[in-house]
């Protein structure tokens, strides 16, 4: 019993820290004092707190504090969290405007973006929470086919499970996939000023062009100290590690 009451105790302890380190956060940005609200939000997460409302605070300190490269990639971050969030997506957009760099990617066919869409309306935890919710309501209609004594009650049970079914279904695949691309760690983003691409992982090797802070691009392979990336517009190259930041 005495061991529970201290574990208890330094959970609490340990979230009241978090909490405060949090508060602390926001009250210097509003402020204006943006260099004491990054270093508040990241004790914060040099505590091991993982949380996307953290992630898009620290991204809009580094955007009010000029530093492009990094509030692009905090936001990517936030958004891996909770993909439907509006606010994000909007402050994500409204950086990525302002990088040096316009490197385009052919349009998406519109059944792609739809798909994309749907399944970034959750996270994984809201996709999870509603796969629970079909399965109940599923049971329940199963039940209903089971008990009613009238065909046209169990023909219209049968097709509402069927249904529900599928939706939970489809849940489940939701929060699968989305809890798998929050856990991914295959795109990075640039957060040097004027970063100049290698045609091989050397620092002599011949270069190819240079791309500038805020830059998404895929990781396709990694060597010691540096990444070999795909950019949207399908140029790849290598980078240094020490130039970019992983999402």
């Amino acid at each position: 019993m005495k061991k529970l009451v201290i574990i208890i105790s330094i959970v609490f302890s340990v979230h009241s820290l978090l909490a405060g380190n949090f508060e602390l956060g926001n009250k210097a940005y509003n402020q204006k004092d943006y260099t004491q609200a990054i270093h508040y939000y990241q004790l914060c997460i040099q505590d091991g707190y993982q949380d996307a409302i953290l992630y898009y605070n620290l991204g809009n300190a580094y955007f009010k504090n000029n530093n492009l490269g990094l509030s692009i990639l905090w936001y990517e971050r936030a958004l891996k969290l909770d993909p439907g969030n509006e606010d994000i997506q909007h402050n994500l957009a409204f950086a990525n405007n302002q990088t040096i760099d316009r490197i385009y990617q052919s349009e998406e066919f519109f059944l792609t973006r739809w798909w994309k869409g749907l399944l970034h309306a959750g996270s994984a935890k809201t996709w999870s929470i509603w796969s629970i919710v079909f399965c109940v309501f599923t049971c329940v209609f199963i039940a209903f086919i089971l008990i009613a004594k009238r065909a046209n009650w169990r023909i219209a049970s049968f097709f509402l499970a069927i249904s529900l079914g599928i939706c939970m279904i489809f849940s489940i695949v939701f929060a699968i996939i989305n809890k798998k691309e929050a856990t991914s760690h295959n795109e990075l983003i640039v957060t040097q000023l004027n970063v100049v691409i290698k045609s091989t992982p050397d620092i002599s090797g011949t270069d190819l062009f240079s791309v500038h802070e805020g830059i998404k691009a895929k990781i396709t392979d990694q060597t010691k100290g540096w990444y070999e990336v795909k950019f949207p517009n399908n140029e790849k190259g290598w980078i240094q590690a020490e130039n970019v930041e992983v999402i």
